[in-house]
């Protein structure tokens, strides 16, 4: 394989980056990649699904030409998004399709145990709360060490979908603030769950030993006061993007 190219691999899932200069030598990279791949499948007699296989540019700006499809068994089109392991993957990741396919998912299963967290449910608030934190939150913030960079609006989106849900449980009045509802139930907002969730990350990351994974913190910021990001429990150090 290209030494320029990154391979990425979960169990069956497999993804090929590389990162240039110019779209051009991006195209021809990956094409030599994808060759080999191609090759490699024949040899071994290895089948790929080319239903599923896509692939994505992440770049700035908008490109003035189309670009050149690639080749991998058959003709390769460029898309505006893309799925891996769970995460929308678009073009500019701003990743508004991701959380709107979380909050769509997030309503699904909502409607499947409302009977149990609903406005008329006999459980105490206790174990909806408890029912919030094991199956809903998860689904609302998945993969959100991700999307943390995301813009505020579509930060806001989540935390207004948590405010339904919360209001939901208890059956809260117009006139109770939503704030209130937090504190009385003792949860955290979207942002500060968010920062604690990526801050346990980033130490998993530090205490790694795979270089491969030790990498990925010269993709966040580093001010030389503290080791990482969110190293403390204030939100004053915020994770930039690279």
């Amino acid at each position: 394989m290209n030494n320029h190219i990154v391979n990425c691999f979960f169990a069956d899932d497999t993804a090929i980056l590389d990162q240039d200069s110019t779209t051009k030598f991006v195209l021809r990279t990956i094409q030599l990649g994808l060759i080999e791949i191609e090759k490699w499948c024949t040899l071994w007699c290895v089948a790929v699904n080319t239903d599923k296989t896509r692939s994505v540019m992440f770049r700035k700006g908008h490109p003035r030409n189309n670009l050149q499809s690639l080749t991998f068994f058959e003709e390769l089109f460029w898309d505006m998004e893309v799925k891996y392991l769970g995460l929308i993957l678009d073009s500019k990741l701003t990743f508004r399709s991701h959380i709107k396919y979380n909050t769509g998912k997030l309503w699904g299963k909502v409607q499947v145990i409302i009977p149990l967290i609903g406005r008329k449910s006999p459980l105490s608030l206790n174990n909806k709360v408890l029912l919030f934190k094991q199956i809903l939150r998860h689904i609302l913030t998945y993969a959100s060490q991700i999307w943390v960079f995301d813009a505020k609006t579509h930060l806001k989106k989540v935390q207004i979908m948590q405010n339904k849900i919360l209001r939901i449980m208890t059956n809260a009045p117009w006139y109770i603030r939503n704030d209130v509802i937090h504190k009385d139930l003792k949860l955290e907002s979207t942002e500060n769950h968010i920062q604690v969730i990526t801050r346990k990350f980033v130490q998993e990351i530090t205490r790694n030993n795979n270089p491969t994974i030790l990498e990925q913190l010269n993709f966040i910021n580093n001010n030389g006061k503290y080791p990482f990001p969110y190293a403390t429990t204030k939100w004053t150090l915020p994770i930039k993007p690279p």
